[in-house]
C-alpha cells in the first residue's frame, strides 16, 4: 500500500516518467521505511491515504529514493544526494540521461553504480551520451555487451571513446577470444581500468613463449587479466622478480597457478615471505624457496609466526634448518590445520643416519645395525654428505658402500678433509681409484701423514733405495719406528731429509 501511495505520487503529482516511478516506489526498502515511521495510521487500510497526505504536504527528498532504486545502499548515496535541491526535475539533465541508459538495455538497479563512479554522465547535454554510446556501437560492439562495459567501467563514457578498451577488445579477439568470453568473464561489481588491463595482457605477451601458450593461460585464468584490471597480477609479478624470478619462472608460476584470487595469492606469499625473515632465514635461500615453490605457496595460509613457534615446538634456528631441508613442510602449517610439534634434533638426526645404514645394506634391529650406530659418529646428514662427496669423486657408489664398511671412520672425517686426501692420493702421485677400495683406511691418516711418508718415499726412489711398487698401505700402515727402521734408515742422509721434511709440512699445516 505504501509502494501504492509513492507510485501514484511520484508519477500523478510529481509528473515523474512512470517507468522511473514505479521503480523508486518499488525498490526502495529503506526509504519506505523511515517513511513510515513518519506517518501517523490508526489503521493499516489508512497507510495509503496518509502517505499521500503525507507527501502533499511535506515533500522528500526525491534522490534519496530514485538513488537506491538504482542500486546504491543510503551508506553509499548519503555523500551523493544535493543539499540544494529536493526534485529530480531541478537536475536538468539527470532523467534524460537515465532515459538514454535504460533505453540501451541497463537494468535500472544497475544505474546507481553509474551514478556513483561517473557522475558526469548525468550532466550531458542532449544528445551527447546517446552519441557516446553510439560511438561503441560503430566500433561493432553490440548493444548486450555495451551495457555490460557501461556498468563495469562507467568511466568509457567520460572523454573520447576509450582507446584502450578497444585495444584490449582486439587482442584478445587476435587470440581467438569471442567477445561472448569477456562477458561471461566481467563481474559488474567491479570497475575496470582499461588501460590497467593493456598492460597485464601485454606482459603476460612477453613472458610466454608464443600466442598459443598466452591464448591458453588466460583462458585457464582469466582473474590474472580481469582481478582488479590486473593489478594484482602485476604486483605479484613484481614480487617474484624482486626475489630474483627469470621471465621463464614467472611464466611457470602463472602456468601452474593456484585455484584461489590473485590477491589472496600475493597475500599468503607476503605472509610467508614475512614468516621466513622472522625465523631469520638467509635472504639466498628465501629467494632460492620463492623461484621453486611460489606456486603452490601462495595457496597456503600459514598460521602467525609466534603461534607455529607454540604448535611446533620450536625456535627460529630449528624451524629454519626444516623448511631448508624440505619447504613443502610448510603446507602443513597453514590456518585451520592440526600441527604435529616437530621431531627433537636428536630422533631426527637417529632416524637420517638408520635410513643411511639401511642403504648401506645393514638390516634393520640386529646386533651389526647396532654396532654400526656407534661406530658411525656424527650425524646422520654428514654421513650421507661425506659419503656423497667420495662418489662424487669417481668412485661408484657400491665401492664407497664396501669401503664405509670395512673401515666406518672413514666418514668422521669432513668433507674437505676426505676430498683433499683423494685428490692427493689420485690426482697428486697418480694412485688409481682401486688403491683406495683395497685400502679404505688409507684415509683415516692425517694429510700431513700422508705427504711426509710420500715425500720420504720419494726421495728414496729417486736414489734407488726402494721398490716404486710400493702399497699405499705399506707406507701408511707403518708405525713411526717402524717406518724410520724399515725406510728412513735405508739412506745415510735418510735421517736428516726425513727431520727437515717434517718440520717444513709441519711449518705449512701451521701456516
Amino acid at each position: 500500500m505504501a509502494e501504492e501511495a509513492m507510485l501514484e505520487y511520484f508519477y500523478s503529482t510529481r509528473g515523474l516518467q512512470y517507468m522511473v516511478a514505479e521503480s523508486m516506489s518499488k525498490n526502495s526498502p529503506n526509504f519506505i521505511d523511515n517513511l513510515l515511521k513518519k506517518v501517523d495510521c490508526v489503521a493499516v487500510s489508512d497507510i495509503n491515504q496518509s502517505i499521500t497526505r503525507h507527501l502533499r504536504f511535506q515533500p522528500v527528498n526525491e534522490f534519496e529514493p530514485f538513488l537506491e532504486s538504482s542500486g546504491l545502499n543510503p551508506t553509499e548515496y548519503n555523500d551523493l544526494v544535493p543539499c540544494d535541491k529536493l526534485f529530480l526535475k531541478e537536475d536538468a539533465f539527470l532523467l534524460e540521461n537515465h532515459h538514454v541508459l535504460c533505453y540501451s538495455g541497463i537494468d535500472p538497479k544497475k544505474i546507481g553504480k553509474i551514478f556513483k563512479e561517473a557522475r558526469e554522465v548525468f550532466r550531458y547535454g542532449t544528445g551527447v551520451l546517446a552519441s557516446k554510446i553510439k560511438a561503441y556501437e560503430d566500433l561493432g560492439f553490440n548493444r548486450v555487451l555495451i551495457s555490460k562495459l557501461i556498468v563495469c567501467s562507467p568511466s568509457i563514457l567520460i572523454g573520447d571513446t576509450s582507446v584502450e578498451l578497444g585495444k584490449v577488445l582486439e587482442l584478445l579477439k587476435s587470440l581467438g577470444f569471442e567477445l561472448d568470453w569477456v562477458m561471461e568473464n566481467l563481474s559488474e561489481e567491479a570497475s575496470y581500468d582499461w588501460s590497467s588491463v593493456s598492460n597485464v595482457l601485454s606482459f603476460l605477451r612477453e613472458i610466454c613463449l608464443d600466442e598459443d601458450e598466452l591464448c591458453g593461460l588466460i583462458r585457464k585464468y582469466p582473474r590474472l587479466v580481469f582481478e582488479e584490471s590486473g593489478r594484482w597480477t602485476m604486483i605479484l609479478a613484481g614480487f617474484e622478480t624482486k626475489l630474483g624470478s627469470s621471465r621463464s619462472e614467472l611464466c611457470s608460476l602463472f602456468r601452474n597457478f593456484p585455484q584461489i584470487e590473485v590477491e589472496k595469492c600475493v597475500t599468503n606469499l607476503r605472509r610467508c615471505f614475512l614468516f621466513l625473515k622472522e625465523i631469520e632465514m638467509e635472504d639466498d635461500e628465501i629467494r632460492k624457496i620463492f623461484r621453486c615453490h611460489s606456486w603452490w605457496l601462495g595457496s597456503c595460509k600459514l598460521k602467525k609466526t609466534g603461534s607455529l613457534f607454540v604448535n611446533l615446538k620450536a625456535h627460529g634456528n630449528r624451524i629454519c634448518q626444516v623448511v631448508k631441508e624440505n619447504p613443502e613442510e610448510m603446507k602443513k602449517w597453514t590456518l585451520g590445520s592440526r600441527i604435529e610439534p616437530l621431531p627433537s634434533v636428536a630422533d631426527v638426526d637417529s632416524k637420517m643416519k638408520t635410513q643411511f645404514l639401511l642403504e648401506l645394506g645393514y638390516e634393520e634391529e640386529t646386533e651389526e645395525m647396532e654396532r654400526a650406530v656407534k661406530s658411525f659418529r656424527g650425524r646422520g646428514s654428514e654421513l650421507r654428505e661425506r659419503f656423497d662427496v667420495l662418489v662424487s669423486l669417481g668412485l661408484s657408489e657400491e665401492d664407497v658402500k664396501e669401503m664405509v664398511k670395512a673401515a666406518p671412520d672413514v666418514l668422521t672425517q669432513a668433507s674437505d678433509v676426505l676430498e683433499a686426501k683423494v685428490k692427493y692420493l689420485v690426482e697428486e702421485l697418480g694412485y688409481p681409484l682401486s688403491s683406495l677400495v683395497a685400502f679404505p683406511s688409507c684415509l683415516k691418516f692425517t694429510l700431513v701423514r700422508m705427504k711426509i711418508r710420500f715425500g720420504m718415499f720419494a726421495w728414496l726412489q729417486a736414489r734407488g733405495k726402494v721398490d716404486p711398487n710400493l702399497a699405499v698401505s705399506t707406507l701408511l700402515a707403518l708405525s713411526h719406528k717402524d717406518f724410520e727402521r724399515c725406510y728412513v734408515n735405508r739412506h745415510p742422509d735418510g735421517p736428516k731429509h726425513f727431520e727437515g721434511l717434517k718440520k717444513q709440512l709441519l711449518c705449512d699445516e701451521q701456516d
